[in-house]
């Protein structure tokens, strides 16, 4: 390399080091071993909501088709977004901040709020982006092991943080857990941490309760959301945080005008104005989840456990690799989650329509039985 350039070689030396988020494979791959149409792969292992029908979202597609010019950049789609959000949250617009998906949230809360060798706290096991893009801004990023049943380990959490301790990441419910936290855990971490806590509600369509309203009781209190998951819009990236007044005018601040593209925007508003069919596909997948997670655990050597999310996390006395890889074999993608506290390996399936579920039970028991 050009000796002028010396700084570049270190800094592309430096970025190796940096975990990336890299799928292990993908539909298309899987099919194209098969020998199968890709349309064929049973998906249960993004979170994905399968219970918003293609149908559906097709008539939404031809309406925007003809309603948007795409020559123009947004305008008032954001402003009648915020407002579609204070009537589904009633929470004040100012407190409300879209992104193009959570990650882009997360990623604009480091840069704001994490100078320069200052850290993050967490929870493990937890959603893996925390750490990558606090790591991926030359932060250090610290966790603490749940409790055995899965519940938060508060003392421990809080015996993390130290001077230097800004940020603290709680995703409840929890990916890959599935369970969602008591309110009077999360109460008390923001009472007692010296810095901002992010509550991560991805999945809270499907949990009890949301802690959304503690912003307006907790100046240190940002709560992120998306419409990826009971909204169905995981392939248009849409999210938002909630936060106090300070805090979300902040982080607008810094972000890119026109951030989120104007298609994503205006089915965000669709969406929201047709949140009683919503509701009704969090109810039937509800109703699915609990008999999915029944039959796993009548599975000879299963053990699957409860969940206030999209999906169930089990574990099994019979070989992750050998179920994992059968499963791929008939065209059923389940995510492997490795070693998790003291369970050893894991797998979790995300919560499909009742004939995907009914065709992964089967090869579950006939594994499980042989």
């Amino acid at each position: 390399m050009n000796p002028k350039l010396d700084w570049l070689e270190e800094k592309l030396r430096n970025m190796q080091s940096i975990e990336e988020y890299l799928p292990k494979y993908s539909p298309e791959t899987v099919a194209k071993q098969l020998g199968i149409n890709e349309e064929e792969i049973i998906r249960l292992d993004k979170n994905e909501n399968l219970f918003l029908s293609k149908s559906f979202f097709s008539g939404i597609l031809k309406e925007l088709a003809e309603e948007l010019d795409p020559r123009f950049y947004p305008q008032k789609e954001e402003s009648t977004l915020t407002q579609e959000l204070v009537g589904y949250l009633g929470l004040p617009s100012e407190s409300i901040i879209l992104g193009n998906g959570s990650d882009e949230l997360i990623e604009t809360i480091v840069r704001v709020f994490l100078g320069s060798n200052e850290e993050a706290i967490s929870i493990a096991p937890t959603f893996i982006m925390y750490r990558i893009i606090v790591n991926s801004h030359g932060n250090t990023f610290i966790d603490t092991s749940l409790n055995d049943d899965f519940s938060l380990d508060v003392k421990g959490l809080l015996s993390k943080a130290s001077q230097k301790t800004r940020l603290c990441f709680i995703c409840s419910p929890n990916n890959p857990t599935g369970n969602q936290f008591k309110i009077e855990s999360v109460k008390e971490v923001l009472k007692k941490f010296r810095g901002i806590v992010i509550v991560d509600e991805a999945y809270v369509e499907y949990a009890p309760y949301s802690v959304g309203e503690l912003i307006k009781e907790y100046e240190n209190m940002i709560v992120l959301r998306t419409f990826s998951k009971a909204f169905g819009l995981a392939g248009l990236r849409i999210g938002y945080c909630l936060a106090d007044p300070h805090l979300a005018s902040a982080l607008k601040k810094i972000q890119l005008p026109f951030n989120i593209n104007k298609f994503s925007l205006q089915l965000a508003i669709k969406l929201l104005d047709k949140r009683n069919i919503v509701n009704t596909s969090v109810n039937k997948l509800k109703t699915e989840r609990e008999r999915l997670y029944k039959k796993l655990c009548k599975i000879p050597g299963v053990k699957a456990f409860p969940s206030n999310t999209n999906f169930i996390l089990f574990t099994t006395k019979r070989d992750v690799d050998i179920i994992y890889n059968t499963l791929m074999s008939h065209g059923i993608l389940i995510r492997n989650i490795g070693n998790l506290l003291h369970l050893g390996r894991c797998l979790r399936v995300t919560v499909g329509l009742p004939k995907m579920n009914n065709k992964f039970l089967n090869i579950m028991t006939e594994l499980c039985c042989s």
